[in-house]
């Protein structure tokens, strides 16, 4: 059989980026080591290369502005040596935000797979709140962005949203669409019935990361990796994490992605930034991840990561969450969101518990995510959809 070639347009490549640019660079990784001729089409120059992948610079997808880069696609999309390289390919993979590339596909009439990480068919910011009810993406991006960026961004921002139904547009037309989790196929589906018998989910591939070899201490340590975030429950998280720390004197929180002033609450350490490799460090001496997220999180990483390392996550019962902890220990800390007192309870559940007793829940975690994301099975779901997808030519 002849190798599969495969176009892949990304604005954003690994270490640029966050778990669905990590979810890009791994896919790749696995597509190559198949039947699969790889070429890459990004605006990093500072890419994380692969062995046997072409990776080609284009300085037009450089905009991380979507209406900047949709124009520059779109212009991208219509010169020669682009439409070429779009000719070439068996298969054009869509995994971020480049949609205008799906209708030139199209037009030549290629096979086109488009990957979610979030809900940008069908939101103007991507987001999709938990029991989200409202009746516009008008006023779901005005809440958003009044609540994220302020009054003057939420007034910019909402009179565009009617800009991206050409993102719904673009992705109705491609020929599979791969979700993260059942919740965000289940969410994607019923806002977009068009795509119904197109689309599939698949559990994003494990990063490497080895087990963190706990050293807990008297002095009980929980991390919030979710920054400053409105969607992230940065809020909840404060008032949570200030009454804890009223109950439990031998507690120190441990935050990243947030401004020192942001944080007044004594016993918590603030990072603004934090390297990855020395955020996976911080789990060797951690108790729980707290993860009191308001929206549908289609799959997010830094649970995944909790939960690879052996920390256990108190998380809110958002979007892909409940499935991915069901049957481990992490399924007993879920609390309803924006259910602060549940949320304050599940900690101390937690923290009454011994150091032998969660470095062991821990454990099982870890087995449990091994499980779930199996390396092989994800690898051959990814592989097969895209050779049935060519066999259908």
């Amino acid at each position: 059989m002849d190798k599969i070639k495969t176009l892949i347009v990304q604005e954003l490549w690994w270490p640029k980026g966050r778990g669905g640019v990590l979810a890009t660079h791994l896919i790749t990784r696995m597509l190559a080591r198949h039947d699969f001729e790889v070429r890459v089409v990004t605006g990093v120059k500072g890419y994380e290369a692969i062995d046997d992948v072409e990776f080609i610079y284009e300085p037009k997808l450089r905009a991380y502005n979507k209406l900047r880069l949709w124009l520059n696609t779109h212009a991208l999309s219509r010169e020669n040596w682009f439409r070429r390289l779009v000719e070439w390919a068996d298969i054009v993979y869509i995994p971020r935000y480049a949609y205008p590339v799906i209708h030139v596909a199209r037009t030549l009439r290629r096979r086109v797979v488009v990957h979610l990480h979030d809900y940008q068919p069908i939101s103007y910011t991507a987001v999709i709140f938990h029991k989200d009810r409202f009746r516009s993406d008008f006023t779901r991006t005005f809440y958003y962005e009044s609540h994220q960026h302020g009054l003057a961004k939420a007034l910019i921002a909402s009179p565009l949203t009617p800009i991206n139904r050409l993102a719904r547009k673009w992705v109705s037309q491609a020929d599979m669409i791969i979700c993260v989790s059942n919740r965000q196929r289940e969410i994607i589906e019923e806002k977009m019935p068009e795509i119904r018998g197109r689309t599939t989910a698949i559990y994003n591939p494990l990063p490497n990361i080895p087990f963190a070899d706990k050293r807990l201490t008297n002095e009980k340590i929980l991390l919030y990796l979710g920054g400053s975030s409105f969607v992230k429950g940065f809020r909840i998280a404060l008032k949570a994490i200030d009454e804890v720390l009223k109950r439990h004197r031998d507690l120190r929180v441990i935050m990243t992605g947030v401004k020192r002033g942001e944080v007044l609450t004594q016993n918590c350490i603030v990072y603004e930034e934090l390297p990855h490799e020395e955020v996976v460090k911080l789990h060797a001496t951690a108790y729980a991840l707290l993860f009191p997220s308001i929206c549908e999180e289609p799959l997010p990483y830094v649970v995944v990561e909790s939960m690879l390392m052996g920390t256990i996550p108190i998380a809110a019962k958002v979007g892909g969450v409940p499935e991915i902890v069901r049957g481990s220990p992490a399924e007993d800390y879920l609390f309803t969101p924006k259910d602060i007192d549940e949320f304050i309870d599940k900690v101390g559940i937690l923290l009454s518990q011994s150091r032998d007793s969660v470095v062991d829940a821990g454990m099982r975690l870890r087995e449990h995510a091994l499980r779930l994301f199996n390396e092989k099975e994800v690898e051959s779901k990814i592989v097969n959809l895209f050779e049935s997808l060519l066999s259908q030519k």
